[in-house]
């Protein structure tokens, strides 16, 4: 498979990521944030199980063992309620433009602990995609939706940690057996923290057809997807298509729920996807000398 194939499969995890954060958006209004994840995370552990079993069976030691748990607690339990609990609290646009700094984050976070050394064309797009998010949330941070923002960039911060610590194990596991193991020990950690979790057999129909496409389509096959990109391509590439995610989420929020995209919010988009070409050397490549 070529890196092109794997670009393309990260391309369609991130378009599938914005409309994941649309349809959230529209579930949570009848259902309790830790519900919906614990749903959403339950119906995709279940989809990628033959992957989680092949996973275990490559264990080697207890440490892998804790290390694969850790993690998964981190990514798959922690990082999906604060996910869903930021869109109780905000609109879907601004919480999928607030989720676009995880690949800043995780560039930090690297540099920070000696994974990647600092270079001023990533600072500079650092800061070009920051002043997008702070462009596009600029106009819209009065009331309730700070708090929810905030909740997504600790997200992401999750997200972050979670890139730059799990590759040792990802590496040991596979990627896509690693990536059902820990949504079923997530799934596990959700379903066992919430109490009311017997309530969603009173959800109507129409939000468990939501529920059901959060778990097939924007969890299993995204996640499914965003590991066949991290195996073909390099990280840098595949982070760069987390820009599509509020492009993505705005166009399914306008349709699905009336929230408006203001010049603000689109300019906002442009700079994020001109600080992640800049950050990740995009265009700044020499051509091979045949």
């Amino acid at each position: 498979m070529s890196e092109a194939l794997g670009l393309l499969a990260a391309c369609l995890s991130s378009l599938l990521g914005g409309s994941a954060v649309a349809a959230t958006r529209w579930s949570v209004a009848g259902i309790e944030p830790l519900t919906l994840a614990a749903l959403r995370y339950g119906i995709a552990a279940l989809c990628l199980a033959p992957l989680a079993v092949r996973a275990t069976r490559r264990l080697r030691s207890p440490q892998d063992a804790a290390a694969a748990i850790a993690l998964a607690l981190l990514f798959f339990a922690l990082f999906p309620w604060l996910f869903t609990l930021s869109l109780a609290h905000t609109t879907a646009a601004r919480g999928s433009l607030a989720l676009t700094t995880l690949p800043l984050l995780t560039y930090a976070l690297s540099v920070m602990l000696g994974r990647e050394a600092p270079s001023r064309r990533r600072l500079a797009g650092i800061a070009l995609a920051m002043a997008g998010v702070a462009l596009g949330l600029s106009s819209r941070l009065a009331g309730g939706g700070l708090t929810g923002d905030l909740l997504m960039v600790a997200a992401a911060a999750v997200g972050a940690a979670y890139n730059v610590l799990s590759k040792p194990i990802i590496q040991r596991l596979g990627a896509l057996p690693f990536t059902g193991l820990g949504l079923a020990i997530g799934a596990a950690a959700l379903i066992a923290a919430d109490p009311g979790i017997g309530a969603a057999t009173q959800l109507p129909g129409t939000q468990w057809m939501a529920v059901l496409y959060l778990g097939v389509v924007g969890c299993a096959l995204t996640f499914a997807l965003w590991s066949v990109g991290l195996q073909y391509a390099p990280p840098a590439l595949v982070a760069l298509t987390v820009a599509l995610n509020p492009i993505a989420s705005a166009a399914l929020a306008a349709l699905m729920l009336g929230e408006p995209v203001t010049p603000g919010m689109a300019a906002g988009f442009m700079l994020v996807v001109a600080g992640l070409v800049v950050a990740s050397g995009l265009g700044f490549r020499r051509p091979a000398v045949p």
